[in-house]
């Protein structure tokens, strides 16, 4: 039957089992219904981030907006996506980093100017 249920526990069983079993549908449903909605709105996250990044770009020249790369959810729940983030994004500061200390050591090699 729909609720998990047999023929004949129904009918011949404990009436408790019903009951149970009927709580534990009501349980199924429910969580169902709050992940259906969780991802209802993660829908509208990215809709929203989507709309922002072309409104930004459309009326700010200088506008740093971008669409996520990657989906946001995945990176949030799993943490070891997150650390492999985390470790690219600390490598491309790191990579920054070094490109301007060399950029600057060329430009004033050993504290003077390079006139």
């Amino acid at each position: 039957m729909a609720i998990g249920v047999s023929y004949d526990d129904f009918w011949y069983g404990d009436p408790e089992i019903v009951q149970y079993a009927i709580e534990a549908e009501r349980i199924v449903q429910k969580n169902q219904a709050i992940l259906d909605d969780t991802n209802a709105w993660n829908v509208g996250r990215y809709v929203m981030l989507g709309v922002g990044t072309v409104m930004s770009q459309s009326f700010s020249k200088n506008s740093q907006a971008k669409y996520p790369a990657e989906p946001i959810l995945a990176y949030e729940l799993d943490q070891r996506l997150a650390e492999q983030k985390r470790e690219r994004e600390l490598r491309r500061q790191e990579a920054n980093f070094l490109a301007l200390a060399a950029a600057m050591m060329a430009q004033k090699p050993n504290g003077e100017s390079a006139n």
